[in-house]
């Protein structure tokens, strides 16, 4: 324990102070080396956790553009495969005021025939008159006071109040059953139709005494729309075909109903310029992040430059700061041998035949120069070709998903899933392998909710070993030396002022007696 007086120098006249905390810089170096093997290691995690955010972004971005997910009504990503995506095949209506059309990607090239018969129709009913103005309540409409009213509408109940408004009731009727329900006060009535289309789907049912009464008083008096129509065509000659939307989808086809019509046809082709753009976007989108790496791991390391302590930042300006920062963090992944692991193994991979397919040298895409490191380079006009001759093999070589069951220990059945793959799709599944490596080594940072997105159990293993990174582990080690080295230093800190403190009670006493015989001499 530190004394609680310290003597500075009141006998001998030495800045004490000053002389101890000179003593202890030396003794700090070795703390201040702990802390900057620590900032690194942070550094070092910081990097490592903005690489796999790269990686997510792209994954998630270029599978979105690619339309391999789309996103529901309620924000949730849905997978899809190549066979539905609108972009490798086009169509065209004859009658564009009848029905819109777009072509999946297996969608057969020719012409087909469409006629549209009837439309899908929802339910609905509305006042047939302006409803009485002095029956504005519910407890008027129903004829009851004091209680309670419950009206079954849809095999659902709806509790009113004697003083619900018009309006309270349409808000009620819409949060129980899902209609749409609306008074309208200017024209005074009342309106209630479905949200869904079809005869299945579509209805609006009063079902006990009450509702029936609600209905009545409501003037619901034209109930021949309480059940919805389906849609009705005929398809390439084929009897009359029913759906329940006006939005269908038949031999690859998705169309868009928009009124009846005649026989009318769909001429439906390979969209060469459309796929070539979309397979164009997602190289070069992977050529950024190839360029990004390859920079990242070719980054020249400053050993001058080591990360500056807090005690280090206090003397310099912050520009000085910066520029010496700008070099300190340099080189923090240099060759790494996770990420370098990863794009060997990706380059290599993307270039194996596909089963039932080919391979993408036959497409027109290669690899370019050496020193690229696995940047993509692609033919134009060989691509295209391969598109109009054959766009399914093009889209099986490049996007295939395997139906081979997933498997991260038997390297025989990972191999025969790799090879029942698209290329591209092989890309994905190693940057998916590269990020879990990555976590491991470095944790998942503030990302966890973004690795999930590209892959829901990516992070189970991480998790399963205790949700703690190598560097992690080396970052608490150093911690643990910090700790041992800061209570190495309190120690002799507190040995340098005793021994001062010493030395000027000595100094002190003797000029004491060297006064006093001072003064006995001198008398």
């Amino acid at each position: 324990m530190v004394s609680a007086i310290r003597f500075g120098g009141l006998a001998s006249g030495m800045d004490t102070e000053n002389i101890v905390k000179q003593l202890m810089q030396s003794e700090r170096l070795k703390v201040d080396k702990y802390t900057q093997q620590k900032i690194w290691k942070q550094w070092q995690q910081t990097e490592y956790n903005s690489m796999n955010k790269l990686m997510a972004n792209f994954i998630l971005d270029s599978r979105k553009k690619l339309e391999l997910t789309k996103t529901t009504s309620s924000g949730a990503l849905v997978s899809g495969g190549i066979d539905s995506v609108t972009w490798a095949k086009s169509a065209v209506s004859s009658n564009s005021s009848a029905f819109d059309v777009t072509a999946s990607a297996n969608a057969p090239a020719g012409v087909s025939t469409l006629e549209v018969v009837q439309l899908a129709t929802g339910a609905s009913v509305s006042s047939q008159t302006s409803l009485d103005t002095d029956k504005t309540t519910a407890g008027q409409l129903l004829g009851f006071s004091g209680t309670t009213k419950t009206v079954r509408i849809n095999e659902k109940d709806i509790v009113l109040l004697e003083t619900d408004t018009l309006s309270d009731i349409a808000q009620k009727i819409r949060t129980e059953t899902g209609l749409n329900a609306n008074y309208d006060a200017t024209a005074n009535r009342f309106f209630i139709s479905s949200k869904a289309t079809g005869s299945t789907d579509a209805k609006i049912t009063f079902d006990n005494a009450d509702a029936e009464n609600l209905r009545d008083a409501l003037k619901f008096t034209n109930l021949s729309n309480t059940i919805g129509k389906d849609a009705i065509i005929k398809y390439n000659g084929t009897d009359e075909l029913t759906y329940s939307s006006n939005n269908i989808s038949i031999n690859g086809l998705n169309i868009t109903l928009k009124t009846t019509s005649g026989l009318e046809t769909i001429r439906t082709d390979t969209n060469v310029d459309g796929a070539y753009n979309k397979i164009k976007e997602f190289v070069d989108e992977y050529n950024k992040l190839i360029d990004i790496f390859n920079t990242k791991l070719g980054e020249k390391t400053y050993r001058d430059f080591p990360p500056l302590t807090d005690e280090q930042k206090k003397d310099m300006s912050e520009t000085d700061i910066k520029l010496w920062e700008e070099k300190a963090k340099s080189g923090l992944i240099r060759n790494d041998s996770t990420i370098n692991n990863m794009l060997s193994k990706m380059r290599a991979e993307i270039y194996e035949d596909v089963n039932g397919a080919g391979a993408i040298h036959e497409l027109g895409i290669t690899t370019g120069n050496w020193r690229d490191n696995g940047k993509l380079q692609i033919d134009e006009f060989k691509l295209k070709e391969a598109l109009r001759n054959d766009s399914e093999k093009v889209l099986n070589t490049l996007f295939k998903t395997s139906t081979l069951p997933e498997s991260t220990t038997d390297p025989q059945a990972i191999k025969d899933r790799m090879k029942d793959t698209g290329a591209f799709v092989r890309i994905y599944d190693n940057m998916i392998s590269g990020i879990k490596d990555i976590v491991s080594k470095s944790g998942p940072g503030s990302e966890s909710t973004l690795l999930r997105s590209v892959k829901s159990n990516i992070l189970i293993d991480y998790v399963t070993k205790g949700s703690k990174s190598l560097l992690d582990s080396d970052i608490g080690e150093i911690d643990k030396r910090i700790d041992r080295e800061n209570q190495r230093m309190i120690t002799i800190e507190q040995r340098y002022w005793k021994q001062f403190t010493a030395m000027e009670q000595a100094m002190s006493q003797m000029n004491s007696q060297s006064s006093w015989l001072s003064q006995q001499f001198g008398g």
